[in-house]
């Protein structure tokens, strides 16, 4: 019999240096507020398993904290999680560390286009795919994403028609999606893929939600559906997500286009990247070694919290809408329904509720009136966030 973890144990960061606990002014939260629950950036409230954090004592107890560098082990770690994950064989060659998943799409950005190319993501989406574009002086452009009763699906149509427009250069996809939590089908990255290759576009596919796959479902790597998408796709990944384990800031890029790659290598040497940090290194490695068991429970608490959750909302607080996502441990509420503005709803969440959910409006202009809620948390804290959140829709 297995070893059963503990999710229901309450792990106090309130106090730490955690950036979910203690950078809550940034999205508007009071000052030393510590009333405010935060149930949102992207990391969970579990302890990660032993295996990873006996790991990370390695580099103190030989006393030496020295550049370091990626052994087989990292290698082959991350090669077999993916065989037997998503039965994708991958060549050690292909591997590039990179320090996060968004680094690696600024870099790829960076180093195959130009300022003022156009770049089309599939919106609502993550935020800093809108500052990696931005902020790089390239030109975002949104396929908005089609809202059916039961999940979102991509616009095909309105996606070729700008790529084609605004003469498109490179295409992020959030695969699975954040924040609406698509697993795409075989047949949508074919159509997806197929569309960028008509028309000569470079695909970035950011796959760090990858493993966090809900019952009957099933994630597939853009780029081990065919050759001509293996070549024209730089995937981005990372144990962060998997394993709660964001803070290592080690993710790695998948290329194995050697053109694509050299130009990759070359931006992270260009601007000083060619060192690894020694806890990064062990901890990753140790992750996709050992963390399986562990991963493979928590999904199972997750899922549990998925159903809790939708099951409150749909019966306590029903004006609230809410599709079950197929992937991850984000939930993507719809308040439309309530003749409110977006930021002084966002206020009433935080002063009233004293409730921290991340704004729906960052992630593009189809996110007014929604808020993202991170649920992978123990089940007091869920019940308490979800209380906070009946709390102010009843006072609308």
């Amino acid at each position: 019999m297995g070893r059963c973890y503990d999710f229901n144990e309450y792990v106090d960061r309130k106090n730490s240096h955690a950036e979910k606990w203690n950078n809550m002014v940034s999205a508007g939260a009071p000052k030393n507020d510590h009333s405010v629950l935060s149930m949102s950036i992207a990391d969970m409230e579990f302890k990660c398993c032993d295996e990873i954090l006996n790991a990370l004592k390695e580099p103190i107890s030989n006393g030496v904290i020295g550049y370091d560098c990626p052994c087989e082990k990292f290698f082959e770690s991350f090669i077999k999680w993916q065989k037997e994950k998503n039965n994708w064989d991958i060549k050690k060659e292909w591997i590039v560390p990179v320090p996060g998943v968004v680094p690696g799409i600024a870099n790829t950005i960076l180093r195959n286009t130009k300022e003022g190319d156009a770049i089309i993501i599939n919106t609502p989406v993550y935020p800093p795919f809108f500052n990696a574009i931005h902020l790089n002086n390239r030109i975002v452009v949104e396929n908005k994403l089609i809202e059916l009763e039961d999940k979102y699906i991509i616009d095909f149509e309105d996606f070729e028609k700008k790529i084609v427009e605004n003469n498109v250069k490179l295409s992020i996809l959030c695969s699975p999606h954040n924040p609406v939590g698509r697993v795409w089908t075989r047949e949508e990255l074919q159509r997806y893929g197929e569309i960028c290759r008509k028309h000569n576009v470079l695909m970035i596919s950011d796959e760090i939600h990858g493993d966090l796959i809900l019952k009957d479902y099933k994630h597939i790597p853009i780029a081990s559906m065919n050759e001509d998408f293996l070549y024209n796709t730089v995937t981005l990944t990372a144990p962060s997500k998997t394993f709660n384990v964001a803070g290592l800031v080690q993710s790695v890029a998948i290329i194995p286009n050697e053109e694509l790659r050299t130009k990759f290598i070359t931006g992270l040497v260009g601007y000083g990247i060619f060192h690894m940090a020694s806890f990064a290194t062990v901890g990753f490695t140790a992750a996709y070694m050992y963390g399986k068991e562990w991963f493979e429970e928590c999904m199972e608490y997750i899922e549990s919290n998925i159903d809790f959750a939708i099951d409150f909302i749909n019966r306590e607080i029903p004006k609230v809408k809410v599709k079950r996502p197929q992937a991850s441990f984000l939930l993507w509420l719809d308040l439309r329904a309530f003749d409110i503005e977006h930021e002084q709803l966002h206020q009433k969440l935080i002063n009233e509720g004293k409730l921290l959910l991340n704004s729906g409006m960052t992630y593009g202009e189809n996110g007014k009136l929604f808020f993202r809620m991170n649920i992978a948390c123990n089940r007091d804290m869920l019940t308490d966030g979800l209380n906070r959140l009946k709390k102010v829709i009843d006072s609308l």
